[in-house]
């Protein structure tokens, strides 16, 4: 099962996937802090969660 993290700035959008919940939550956070907007993460089940909510994923 996969996890997509997607974000985009002013070069374009990024969609990458990574295996485990700890991984997606790190990548998220990484791209946040690179200055990233719209970030979201896509559950396997297809659940969409945005930054105020990653902790429902940490749960």
């Amino acid at each position: 099962m996969q996890y997509l993290v997607g974000g985009h700035n002013g070069a374009g959008r990024v969609n990458l996937s990574r295996d485990t919940v700890a991984a997606a939550l790190k990548k998220a956070r990484e791209l946040l802090q690179e200055g990233y907007m719209d970030v979201r993460i896509c559950t396997p089940r297809g659940q969409v969660l945005l930054p105020d909510e990653f902790d429902k994923l940490e749960a």
